[in-house]
């Protein structure tokens, strides 16, 4: 009942807040988007005119991402991005056409050739990203954790430690960066930054996070570099036979930040998606739309960082 009425709530602010571009009819947007944008010469109609006229909203999501974005009971597509995808399209006056590919690097390319209107998918804003497409202010704000395999890892000198933050150290003391193997995602943020921080690591990359994190979990890799969120999830689900074998690091090694993705040269279109995320995250319904698919959830901030962390209940 609370997160039916902050969601009307939010509809009907938002909806006076678009007043300025559209004018209200029965309940429903209506009329005309009051400008245009020049991209590199030439005038295209705003992306939210063309939203508004067709009655859909297309919005790309990631494939398998829980609690984002995953197939619940009755083979549903449920998760927070695609709760707060709903709360969008309703607030703009049309239906949601959910599309979720195969592969999360498909998402970019879909948006570009003009497959979806926007990506919310648990997306990181990335400065490689953002020379692509453009990002709307974040709408969460997460950190990038590592999975330990604890076997495989301590003939490198750090299966026991508890504490992310004295990796890098230890690695270099011991010399054994190079024979560190790292699991990430295809197209995913992670997988740039393992390279950044351990550059002499051995990095492997897989085409879902559900290969990467198997791999880590059979001692292919020594870590998996991923969402807190994700893998600590995962390891709840599996710590029957995780127990002993894997443990996830804390605190997240970065901040990572969501946002949502669309096309450039739209400055209207992103200024609105802006005013959504800004009262999105006023409200805190990102954080409500999560606590439905995570119930045991705290956040705390972790010691000398703003990086949040995440419990999700027994860790052992």
């Amino acid at each position: 009942m609370i997160k039916t009425a902050l969601a009307s709530l939010f509809t009907l602010t938002f909806c006076a807040l678009i007043q300025p571009l559209y004018a209200q009819s029965s309940g429903s947007l209506t009329g005309t988007v009051t400008g245009t944008v020049t991209v590199t010469g030439t005038v295209q109609t705003s992306e939210l005119q063309r939203i508004v006229d067709s009655g859909t909203l297309r919005v790309g999501v990631n494939p398998n991402f829980e609690p984002f974005s995953f197939i619940g009971e009755g083979n549903a597509r449920i998760g927070v991005d695609i709760d707060i995808a709903g709360q969008l399209a309703e607030a703009l006056g049309v239906e949601l056409e959910v599309v979720a590919p195969d592969e999360f690097s498909k998402l970019i390319p879909m948006l570009l050739d003009g497959d979806i209107d926007v990506i919310l998918a648990g997306m990181s804003i990335t400065f490689e990203r953002a020379k692509q497409v453009a990002f709307t202010d974040p709408y969460f704000d997460t950190g990038m954790s590592l999975l330990m395999h604890v076997g495989s890892s301590a003939r490198l000198g750090i299966a026991n430690l508890n504490d992310s933050t004295a990796l890098a150290s230890t690695l270099q003391a011991r010399n054994t960066e190079n024979q560190l193997k790292i699991a990430v995602t295809v197209g995913k943020a992670p997988a740039l930054e393992a390279v950044r921080q351990f550059p002499e690591a051995n990095i492997i990359s897989y085409a879902t996070n559900e290969e990467a994190v198997q791999a880590t979990a059979e001692g292919k890799a020594n870590l998996m570099l991923h969402d807190e969120i994700f893998l600590k999830l995962w390891y709840q689900k599996n710590k029957l036979t995780a127990r002993h074998r894997l443990k996830v690091l804390d605190p997240p090694i970065k901040p990572d930040f969501y946002g949502i993705a669309l096309r450039q040269g739209d400055a209207d279109w992103l200024q609105l998606l802006n005013v959504f995320v800004r009262e999105l995250r006023a409200n805190g319904q990102v954080h409500g739309y999560l606590g439905e698919y995570l119930p045991s959830m705290t956040v705390t901030e972790s010691s000398g960082s703003a990086i949040p962390v995440f419990d999700l209940g027994d860790m052992e």
